[in-house]
């Protein structure tokens, strides 16, 4: 008997049928391929346009509309960054810091006009500020090369008011000996007790100090600076 190839009853090769397959398979393969490359492109400009891109040379920042005690958010300063991002009065789109202090955590300290040392500090050097609640985008002040303010030559002052006249703000920041230095922070911002205290910095008629000495429990509520990165 011989053996050649098997034939279907409609004269159709198995072999070939068998191809067939194989080839239809490895087009869906190759189709499906595309497509999930495609969509992962697609994904990945999505992605790289809703995320925020750090500001330059203009800035945002702006009083908290939240009021935490001095247990803020969850705690630390992650608990702070948090209640920033989260605040009615942020743009949208943009990413912003909390301007509190916790020693080796975020800090500026040093002389305002000399050397300073920084850790995860909000502000950058030589950059424009502006309260972004103003639809103007034109009330602010401008850091100097230590990333500080010194408006009207005063550590820490801007001459224009962030808030309301008499706002008091959460810091952990003081002035000691003429320089920046970390203070009470209501136990690294973890804490709401009246028998712990918190530095505070203050909103005037038409300035903003955000570092000074006055202190306050930690029990009583407050704003937070918040600034955009």
């Amino acid at each position: 008997m011989k053996h050649g190839k098997q034939m279907r009853p409609n004269g159709i090769s198995w072999y070939f049928l068998v191809f067939l397959v194989f080839f239809s398979a490895l087009l869906g393969a190759c189709k499906t391929s595309k497509e999930n490359n495609d969509d992962t492109t697609i994904l990945a400009i999505l992605l790289a346009h809703s995320a925020s891109a750090p500001c330059s040379t203009r800035c945002h920042m702006f009083l908290s509309a939240n009021t935490p005690r001095g247990f803020i958010g969850a705690g630390g300063i992650v608990g702070a960054d948090a209640v920033c991002n989260g605040d009615l009065n942020k743009i949208s789109g943009k990413t912003y810091k909390a301007m509190v202090s916790v020693p080796g955590v975020r800090e500026a300290l040093g002389n305002p006009t000399g050397t300073m040392t920084y850790t995860d500090w909000v502000f950058k050097a030589n950059t424009f500020y502006s309260n972004s609640i103003d639809t103007s985008n034109t009330t602010g002040a401008t850091t100097t090369s230590n990333r500080i303010f010194r408006d009207s030559n005063t550590t820490m002052q801007m001459n224009f008011a962030l808030g309301t006249n008499g706002t008091r703000f959460w810091t952990g920041m003081t002035i000691t000996g003429g320089n920046l230095a970390n203070d009470v922070n209501c136990t690294n911002w973890t804490s709401s007790n009246v028998g712990v205290s918190g530095v505070t910095g203050v909103v005037g008629a038409s300035t903003t100090t955000l570092v000074e000495t006055t202190t306050d429990t930690c029990n009583v509520a407050k704003k937070i600076v918040c600034v955009e990165q």
